[in-house]
């Protein structure tokens, strides 16, 4: 009890010295101040940590819009009938094909089987549908394998059987797939004798299988010892993988079952 009456003592003189010593009293205020100041800074600094997430997601879905409403530039086809040849300008927006991205975050990913998968926290409701390619800001991801209402699980492209149709930038074009070992590299094989490869050259989608044209897939590493196969870089780390985007081609439905009918109806 004694000291307890000793401390409310101490602190009514404390009290009474800073308020009647002007110096005393400004270096106090200068003190808390600065002390606050910390604190509230530190407190900032971890709130700004938690929003880092809402943050990540509201800039992947802004750069999905911003994807969409671009498109992908069509190259153009320089070959021309020179029997009847008509010149007439395009509207700019019919030169582009355009496509949904759907942006979502990775939940589960694996780089250490045979055939690896991701989780992604979007599914029908969202618009997802089986063999919709998956890309990245970097790259190529994967395509859709299994859709539920609001997830989905894409095959990642680190795994076997994943064939990816790949060009070079000269428009030669081979054949892209894992080796199951290591998730930096895959391999690309069908490109003719006679196209030099240099290192670093860029090796891009086709357009012949689930992905859009033109997109990153890695660079030339090395060539391998059959003289036709080199390893490709890829262009992102699939264990660093966070968020991604799904990407739905407009056209696809149409080609598709244009396709088909043409298997069905074969003589």
């Amino acid at each position: 009890y004694t000291f307890f009456i000793f401390l409310f003592l101490e602190l009514i003189c404390f009290i009474i010295f800073f308020r009647n010593n002007s110096y005393q009293q400004t270096s106090w205020i200068n003190s808390s101040r600065k002390i606050s100041g910390n604190i509230y800074a530190r407190k900032e600094k971890m709130a700004s940590y938690f929003r880092l997430s809402s943050m990540n997601d509201s800039l992947v879905r802004e750069n999905a819009k911003l994807r969409q409403q671009l498109g992908l530039p069509v190259i153009p086809n320089h070959l021309k009938d020179t029997s009847y040849t008509v010149s007439k300008t395009q509207d700019s927006v019919k030169q582009t094909v355009h496509y949904r991205y759907i942006p979502c975050k990775v939940l589960n990913n694996g780089v250490d089987q045979k055939r690896n998968y991701l989780t992604l926290n979007a599914g029908k409701r969202q618009g997802i549908r089986k063999n919709f390619a998956v890309i990245c800001d970097k790259g190529i991801v994967g395509k859709i394998t299994h859709v539920s209402d609001n997830y989905s699980v894409a095959a990642s492209v680190l795994s076997e059987k994943f064939v990816v149709s790949a060009m070079l930038t000269d428009g030669s074009v081979g054949r892209l797939e894992w080796d199951g070992s290591d998730p930096n590299f895959l391999t690309l094989s069908g490109i003719p004798q006679s196209v030099k490869v240099k290192p670093k050259d860029s090796v891009l989608t086709s357009g012949f299988s689930v992905f859009p044209e033109n997109i990153l897939i890695g660079r030339a590493a090395e060539k391998l010892k059959n003289g036709t196969t080199y390893k490709v870089w890829l262009s992102h780390d699939f264990r660093k993988l966070h968020y991604v985007y799904v990407i739905e081609d407009i056209t696809q439905i149409e080609r598709i079952l244009l396709e088909d009918s043409t298997k069905t109806n074969q003589p």
